[in-house]
């Protein structure tokens, strides 16, 4: 009989899996992605401004753009309080450790416990090893529920939430380089509007997140003091800068000086925790459009830095994604590691 409703099972047309969109809500502008099932299909995309900090307004107008009807919506949170630990414990299943982990939840952060929601996930799942790497995370509950709330204004429901690093380290697993067995890690730093996250990977598996509160909201106020221009018009000198570009680069020296600093200091930190050495950065987020940026991260932390296109390895459905999506190529990672 198993044998048998096993078969009739397999006969019977499956109804389609619904697209899925991610939904990346940063400071001054919110980015959408819908993709196609099995993830490497961009159906539509769309980014709406924040004008006056309104998040739901965008959001209404991003439903709108991308015909919000059947599909799964995924949103991330990132800032203070949101945490992320990398612990090695003993090698058990995910079951048993979403068990055992809770009962050291003050052990791991310094929350509440009962402040937090909280989840985990073992990065080496096929190690042989008696220990295994677990990635541990937890959100304050009001940022989660504000969140929740802020969809649920909108008319619209999330299926799912997770935190902006993680959606970034889904993305670069799928999107990112070719993986070599160089025994080395790679980096990539996400500059948000008002925060970066930097997140370091070895075999394409997140070991390392810390948030860093500069963003690319300050590049633009220090290019528009400056250069005596508004915001609307030092945002758009970042990203063409023309004969100006020294003007520029000068004017984002200090904001760009204190994350070259503290990314320093963590891949310092990494290499001696860990004793694996760093061999490449990639600039992720609306940051990196600042022309050259790239060249004195490279010039300054004597490290090879390129710009990350997310896109480069996802189709771009000929019907329905509007190709202008390659101008905003790198402001996309955070939505398409939600949507996949």
């Amino acid at each position: 009989m198993d044998q048998y409703l096993g078969l009739v099972n397999r006969l019977i047309p499956k109804p389609p899996a619904p697209a899925v969109i991610g939904i990346d809500i940063g400071t001054s502008s919110i980015k959408a992605v819908e993709l196609a099932s099995g993830g490497l299909e961009i159906r539509r995309w769309a980014i709406e401004p924040l004008n006056g900090n309104d998040a739901k307004e965008a959001l209404k107008r991003i439903a709108e753009r991308l015909q919000f009807t059947n599909q799964l919506l995924f949103s991330a949170v990132f800032g203070k309080g949101t945490l992320i630990r990398y612990v090695d414990l003993p090698r058990m299943s995910l079951d048993e450790l979403r068990k055992a982990y809770v009962f050291d939840l003050d052990k791991y952060f310094p929350f509440d416990p009962k402040s937090i929601y909280t989840d985990c996930s073992i990065l080496d799942p096929e190690g042989k090893d008696k220990k295994m790497m677990v990635l541990l995370a937890a959100v304050k509950r009001e940022i989660v529920d504000d969140r929740l709330k802020l969809f649920k204004e909108a008319g619209l429901e999330l299926s799912g939430a997770t935190i902006n690093s993680i959606a970034t380290a889904n993305a670069f697993n799928r999107l990112g380089p070719p993986v070599t067995a160089s025994g080395k890690a790679k980096a990539v730093l996400d500059i948000g509007g008002s925060a970066s996250c930097l997140m370091i990977f070895k075999d394409a598996s997140p070991r390392f997140a810390r948030d860093i509160f500069v963003g690319g909201q300050e590049l633009t106020k220090k290019i528009a003091n400056m250069m005596g221009v508004d915001t609307a018009q030092a945002e758009t000198l970042k990203r063409q800068p023309g004969d100006k570009l020294g003007q520029i680069i000068e004017a984002c020296d200090m904001p760009i000086n204190n994350l070259i600093t503290e990314i320093r200091l963590s891949l310092d930190y990494f290499v001696t925790e860990k004793n694996i050495q760093v061999d490449e950065l990639f600039l992720s987020g609306g940051g990196c459009l600042l022309k050259g940026i790239e060249s004195v991260f490279e010039k300054n932390l004597n490290l090879p830095v390129k710009i990350w296109n997310p896109i480069s390895k996802v189709r771009l459905n000929a019907k329905t994604a509007d190709k202008n999506i390659e101008s905003y190529a790198s402001q996309f990672g955070v939505a398409l590691g939600l949507g996949l």
